[in-house]
């Protein structure tokens, strides 16, 4: 029985077309409302009901985009989009013929509810490629779209003076041009191929950085459009179309920048340190451009400012889109995409009160300057996680990290010499529940060394192995690494550092080919260098070579198991934690495998594996420790256990404990 394709959204040219296009027929009614409220206020002479109008339609925008997280199982992301580009041209066809406040509110209120799922939807599809490069120039194009989406309703103030009603039934003709777009793709679905490890929790790096950004952002937007239009037509005694050419030329230089300037600073080749760095300096010198746009003493270096402002804040989105989505996976993306229009919502509402309660008698100057600071502060927060400046004597591990924050412990009267062990496990304890499985472990690893774990089922060996890489909490004792308290780090930030850790039978990607797992395994390394290392994984293993076209959930468990390990030889970790290796594998299987770790291990990387077979462990290790009841009961080199092989009998059969008294 053929096996159906699965769905891989954005992917498709059209399809990110078409949501670039609905993208920028969702930002117009926006831009417009935004611009025009004062306009709208004098012909409805109701501008306290306005405002109650916006509160009420941007809760009903943020309640749009929580129901496409809970209905994730039942509609797919094309019928979702479909269905709110159809909604939203209604309501807008509404608002562009009613004169009545009671319609007008209806129809902004229907507007709102389908615009939820779009802010919530959009960037998940376009931003999940399956390739770093084009996942990029995905978004560039959707944010173009949402500048070009902004700016012609400001492009046309200045070229005449439209009704509002007239600027309306444009946004209207172009929503149903988006919902035309979208007809052809009403089933695809969010659940794309990445190319980067993701992680199926809420709270990541990438996730918060996000968030933060969303916040900030959301309330400058949102709270300097009363401001910045009384300082433009008050303060410099501009017309109403001066004031929508300097917004208009904002969000042209964002479209601009959008579309020329990721592919000028070759935003797609950044990785880990190195791409955090870049946006945290675009989001800080975004939120700087607003404050001296602000505060400047001259026309000119306002629009300058303000100009520079928009395009940063483009190249951010894109690059933070481009990371957070593509580093979750897909369960987990549509709650992150409406945790990001909360925070706006959230921040847009907090900015809106404090200069119309706290600040309102200030000058509008002042009122616009304060916004910048928050988004400077979240882009240099967001540049914490790049690269630890550290001293050169520490293990390179400590400098070529791709996402350890400046935060992570050095350890006292140790920070300035070499660690003589790459892993040192001191005293560790760790429970499950109010079960305590660890017993105050110490254990150490040197590179280029092989160490083996031993010991009988439920000694605590994996266990052992979940804590060293961050997946499971300690109750005491510390993990140190390259000279640095890692403790309390995350996973993710460990993986930066070069600790990885293969489990037996699933550290592949099972829909994936085996081609394609290869790349995914190098997409963190150097481009340079990048396909040298894949053709050196497989040269290593023939029988990938001859199936590199070949899914990886058809392949056998010693197959696997290779794929596995081409990863070590790709990332060339520093610290290589294998579980279970030789778990259903035939003998002559692990006879091609073995080889391959002790390469691993000559080339400077520390590898410590679990193993149950112990003529397997010590066949290849240096140095071996066995573990009975969450204790070590016993270390020493693997040549002394190899010579003492009652010893290994006793202790399985009678325990560890009882082989060492005879």
């Amino acid at each position: 029985m053929a096996e159906a394709a699965a769905p891989v959204a954005a992917s498709t040219p059209w399809l990110v077309r078409a949501i670039g296009l609905h993208g920028a027929a969702v930002a117009a009614p926006i831009s417009i409302l935004l611009f025009n409220r004062a306009r709208l206020a004098s012909e409805f002479e109701v501008l306290g009901a306005l405002t109650a109008e916006a509160t009420i339609a941007a809760a009903v925008l943020v309640l749009g985009c929580v129901a496409t997280v809970r209905t994730r199982d039942v509609l797919p992301a094309g019928v979702f989009l479909w269905l709110s580009a159809l909604v939203a041209t209604l309501g807008l066809a509404l608002a562009a013929w009613t004169i009545e406040i009671v319609l007008f509110t209806v129809a902004a209120i229907i507007v709102a509810a389908a615009l939820g799922p779009a802010m919530a939807l959009h960037r998940v599809m376009v931003s999940t490629a399956s390739t770093h490069q084009t996942r990029f120039r995905y978004v560039s194009r959707y944010w173009v779209g949402v500048a070009c989406g902004a700016g012609w309703p400001l492009g046309l103030r200045v070229i005449a003076e439209p009704s509002v009603d007239t600027q309306l039934w444009i946004a209207m003709a172009v929503m149903a041009g988006a919902t035309a777009a979208l007809t052809p793709h009403a089933l695809a679905h969010d659940d794309d191929v990445v190319s980067e490890g993701t992680s199926p929790l809420l709270d990541t790096p990438w996730v918060r950085r996000s968030k933060f950004a969303a916040l900030t952002v959301g309330a400058a937007m949102v709270a300097a459009a009363s401001p910045a239009q009384e300082l433009l037509l008050d303060e410099w005694q501009r017309s109403d179309r001066q004031l929508a050419a300097v917004l208009g030329v904002s969000t042209l230089a964002a479209a601009l920048v959008a579309g020329f300037g990721s592919w000028y600073h070759r935003l797609g080749e950044l990785t880990g340190s190195r791409r955090a760095d870049v946006i945290g300096l675009q989001l800080f010198g975004a939120g700087a451009a607003i404050t001296t746009g602000a505060l400047s003493f001259t026309y000119i270096g306002l629009v300058v400012s303000w100009t520079v402002g928009g395009g940063l804040l483009c190249l951010a989105a894109i690059g933070l889109d481009a990371s957070t989505f593509a580093s979750s996976t897909p369960a987990v993306r549509r709650r992150i995409a409406s945790g990001q229009v909360q925070a706006a919502a959230v921040g847009a509402a907090v900015a809106c009160s404090v200069n119309a309660w706290l600040i309102d008698g200030l000058h509008a100057q002042w009122r616009i300057a304060w916004l910048g600071p928050p988004i400077a502060y979240v882009g240099w927060h967001v540049r914490r996680y790049s690269d630890s400046a550290r001293p050169p004597e520490l293990s390179a591990v400590t400098t070529s990290a791709a996402t350890v924050p400046r935060r992570v412990d050095a350890l006292d009267g140790e920070a300035g010499t070499a660690p003589t062990d790459l892993l040192r496990v001191e005293n560790l304890a760790v429970a499950y529940g109010d079960v305590q499985v660890l017993f105050g472990v110490d254990l150490k690893v040197q590179p280029g060394q092989v160490v083996a774990l031993l010991g009988t089922n439920g000694a605590g060996k994996t266990t052992l192995l979940r804590t060293i890489s961050g997946l499971e909490p300690s109750l005491s004792g510390r993990i140190v690494y390259a000279g640095l308290n890692i403790t309390r780090t995350r996973p993710t930030w460990r993986v930066g550092m070069g600790l990885h850790q293969i489990v037996g039978g699933e550290a592949v990607v099972g829909p994936m080919t085996i081609e394609e797992n290869l790349r995914l395994f190098s997409h963190g390394i150097d481009p340079v260098r990048r396909s040298d290392a894949i053709e050196e994984a497989v040269a290593l293993f023939p029988r990938l070579a001859e199936r590199r076209s070949q899914r990886a959930a058809t392949l056998s468990g010693g197959e696997k198991q290779m794929l596995a390990l081409a990863k070590a030889i790709i990332v060339r970790p520093q610290l290589l934690l294998i579980d279970e290796f030789s778990l259903g594998l035939a003998p002559t299987v692990i006879a091609d495998l073995l080889p391959v770790v002790r390469t691993i291990a000559e080339r400077g990387a520390a590898v410590l594996l679990v193993e149950q077979s112990v003529n397997i462990a010590l066949s290849v290790a240096d140095h071996a420790y066995v573990m009975e009841k969450g204790s070590i009961g016993w270390e020493g080199s693997a040549a002394d256990l190899r010579a003492r092989p009652e010893l290994l009998q006793s202790a399985y059969l009678k325990g560890l404990a009882q082989a060492l008294d005879t």
